[in-house]
């Protein structure tokens, strides 16, 4: 990425324009920014893993833009196409005394800015070797040379002018001498051959003075002004084509260490257009200049005017040098070799990806530490496995919420062993972005880029939606989607009416669903965009073979479906269940009605006092605030709240219930919480959710009750456990060894991750067939 300031045209087009163009020939893609958008800067900064700071001043907040790359690993250069930096070789300049005092004390204040900007940044870039010495011995660290040079751009003009030119027949006996000013800056320059040009201009009548640009000369010139052309500085072309029409340019240029540091640019130009050029020996052009070949060097008035006179009275001389300059440059100064011999080794060495590893990529809406849900747990789980594994490395693409944060603002770091990178979900929002926002879109692409990951796993995605699966289709990267719940095929996302019951479809009916949804259109449009991306993705991972069935019955087929039953944290090797002598009941669905705590409520309440308790997490204590009033719920025994257990704290939590409550409402994909109670020894209550209780053995390690809006089957089902409650002191479940493990969850997902990288591309099917 280049930051930049780009105000001058000039220094835009060579320092900024033409670098970009010069990376894109050694295949390095490269962003322009606008050095005062540093919001985008910010964000952007994220994804690329080398700045370019190009004459940009450490204002504080470019103070902190460097510091959040350095937070990041992102190596900087700070570059420059003169000595701004340094105000001992600037103040040499004596064309800064003519500027307008204001003006003049600006530049000077500014000097600091951008000495502190050098020094804070990792290395330097100059345009000539004059200034990479100035900024390594400011620094004391390295600085780079990347002259300026040919482009794409200016080849074509000039080879486009000279063809014109070929056919425009000018007058043999004119000669005109061109000087390309440009900016205010350049009266004492001019000064070092103004002599030497009045002295021609007398001796010989033919001869003429073009002048491009602002420029003061001294006031003996007006006997001379009928031959001395003032044009305006133009567009690049009309530059270039006001040039190309003149016989020999000038480049004077005053000795002093500022103008040692200068570029050999206007040599280049003058070259490339069929122009013999006469100029001062200052560092620049003494390296790109054969004197007397290539072109000449004139130190002194008089030598100034002796080699502007064999040039104007030499047309074959002209012909000659302006030939082998013009053989020099495309030599030394294309784009091909300075991309290669200068930029190339600058660049190259950060391209540190080792060929064996395998790069994968996660996206789902929540990640650590805006941990939430139990797909996040289990996308979190995943990550920090695979990324512990050899030769793979793991990245996550997420929300995260910031009130001072830019809409689709990104930061980056570092979480369960994988790069995260978190993009701002805008506050204001449509129903329809949280399934296709394009936004969200452009910023995966931005992050696909930078990664360039082998496979992608889209987790939950509502919030970042499925234009991210467009893009890594269009980008070639095979990507698999993770069914943890019916989002894809319900826009309720759990299958639960608007009465919190569930519906109970396996082939979805959309006149049914038209009945349950605040907007059928909206329901219509939104279920052909998921399942577009549904089934448009190169694999399908399920959690459990019930919510394979469901995908099956809405179209999917058997191979496009790989089961990869989620897996849970084994208990520690202390964990041991301690039975107490009230019964203890947990819960841990939060407040919700599709995870069946009303029903829990009124169950646990109907029941007399009778020597229990029950024990509630809620989720929201983390956040707060509190979300569940015990009082409320009117009970004859005990009730405990308490926060949601992490993945650290599990054990204690589980130590602390004998029977966990599970009256989910829906049909569940998975039911990571059954799992971790019934490795725990912890005896289980729940509704026949679908994949919930696919390791549930009835009447062995729980019971299975119906779903059910009536908490009579929960209340049940609790009084049998009350009855004959001994049996839990000493009970252990039999069938631990058909819980999967998470370690086995990642072993089974990586090499179904890689198969996917081997396999042919995927056959888009028609999602309404």
């Amino acid at each position: 990425m280049i930051v930049a300031e780009m105000s001058i045209p000039q220094c835009k087009k060579y320092r900024v324009d033409q670098k970009a163009e010069l990376f894109g020939k050694i295949g390095v893609a490269t962003k322009i920014i606008d050095w005062t958008h540093l919001d985008e800067v910010r964000t952007l900064l994220q994804t690329y893993p080398v700045v370019i700071f190009y004459r940009v001043p450490a204002t504080p907040e470019v103070i902190l833009i460097i510091q959040e790359a350095r937070r990041l690993g992102v190596h900087t250069f700070w570059e420059v196409d003169d000595l701004v930096f340094d105000p001992d070789g600037y103040l040499s300049n004596k064309n800064l005394d003519r500027l307008d005092p204001g003006m003049r004390a600006g530049v000077i204040a500014g000097m600091k800015l951008y000495r502190d900007a050098l020094v804070l940044c990792d290395e330097g870039i100059g345009s000539t070797p004059i200034l990479a010495k100035w900024m390594t011995e400011t620094t004391g660290r390295p600085a780079h040379v990347i002259e300026n040079a040919l482009d794409d751009e200016t080849l074509e003009t000039a080879h486009r002018i000279r063809d014109a030119n070929k056919r425009y027949t000018k007058s043999q006996e004119d000669v005109i001498i061109v000087y390309g000013s440009g900016t205010k800056t350049h009266d004492i320059d001019f000064l070092s051959a103004s002599e030497a040009i009045y002295n021609v201009l007398s001796k010989r009548p033919n001869v003429r003075l073009r002048i491009i640009g602002e420029l003061n000369i001294e006031p003996r010139f007006d006997d001379l002004a009928n031959r001395i052309e003032r044009l305006p500085f133009t567009t690049f072309d009309g530059y270039l084509e006001k040039v190309a029409n003149a016989d020999i340019s000038i480049a004077p240029l005053e000795q002093t260490v500022f103008n040692d540091a200068k570029s050999n640019i206007k040599f280049l130009e003058a070259s490339i257009l069929g122009l013999p050029s006469v100029c001062s020996p200052v560092d620049a052009f003494k390296s790109a200049i054969v004197d007397g070949e290539t072109g000449f060097l004139a130190a002194s008035p008089d030598e100034w005017e002796h080699k502007l006179l064999a040039l104007v009275d030499d047309q074959a001389l002209r012909a000659e040098m302006a030939g082998k300059a013009l053989e020099s440059v495309f030599r030394a100064y294309s784009p091909d070799y300075i991309a290669q011999q200068q930029l190339g080794p600058l660049i190259r060495r950060f391209n540190n990806r080792k060929s064996n590893v395998t790069r994968i990529l996660f996206a789902n809406v929540y990640f650590a530490p805006q941990s939430f849900g139990g797909a996040t747990i289990v996308a979190e789980e995943m990550a920090q496995r695979l990324a512990q594994k050899e030769n793979v490395e793991v990245y996550v693409f997420t929300s995260w919420s910031n009130d001072g944060a830019p809409d689709y603002g990104v930061v980056r770091y570092e979480a369960k062993g994988a790069t995260v990178f978190a993009v701002k979900v805008p506050v204001i929002r449509t129903r329809l972005m949280d399934v296709e926002d394009e936004a969200m879109g452009q910023v995966f692409e931005e992050v696909l880029s930078a990664i360039k990951p082998d496979v992608v796993q889209l987790h939950s995605i509502q919030t970042l939606g499925v234009a991210l699966g467009s893009v890594c289709k269009a980008a070639g990267i095979p990507y698999a989607i993770t069914l943890h719940d019916a989002w894809w095929l319900c826009e309720r996302q759990f299958m639960v009416t608007g009465e919190g019951k569930y519906c109970f479809q396996t082939r979805i009916d959309p006149d049914v669903c038209a009945r349950c949804v605040l907007d059928k259109s909206f329901n219509k449009q939104r279920t052909a965009i998921v399942l577009r991306g549904l089934f448009q993705a190169d694999g399908l991972i399920s959690p459990s073979h019930f919510f394979k069935q469901l995908h099956l019955y809405n179209g999917l087929r058997d191979e496009q479906i790989f089961v990869n039953k989620n897996g849970i944290k084994l208990p520690s090797a202390e964990h041991k269940r301690i039975p107490s002598k009230p019964i203890r009941f947990g819960y841990v669905g939060g407040s919700t009605p599709i995870k069946g705590y009303e029903l829990v409520r009124q169950a646990f309440s109907a029941l007399p006092e009778c020597g229990i308790e029950l024990v509630l997490v809620d989720n929201t204590l983390n956040h707060g605030y509190s979300s569940i009033d015990a009082n409320g719920m009117n009970a004859n025994n005990p009730v405990h709240i308490v926060p949601a257990y992490t993945q650290d704290t599990i054990d204690e939590f589980f130590s602390g219930i004998d029977v966990l409550l599970f009256p989910s409402q829906w049909k569940e994909s998975f039911g990571l919480t059954v799992r971790e109670a019934l490795i725990r020894d912890v005896w289980v209550i729940a509704t026949d959710a679908g994949g919930a209780v696919e390791d549930v053995v009835p009447g062995e390690n729980g019971d299975v009750i119906p779903i059910s809006n009536d908490s009579v089957h929960l209340r049940k089902a609790m009084e049998r456990i009350i009855e004959n409650g001994n049996f839990l002191k000493n009970y252990s479940n039999p069938y631990k060894d058909r819980i999967r493990t998470f370690d086995e969850q990642a072993d089974e997902l990586l090499l179904y991750l890689m198969s996917l990288i081997k396999r042919e591309p995927a056959v888009v099917v028609d999602a309404d067939r």
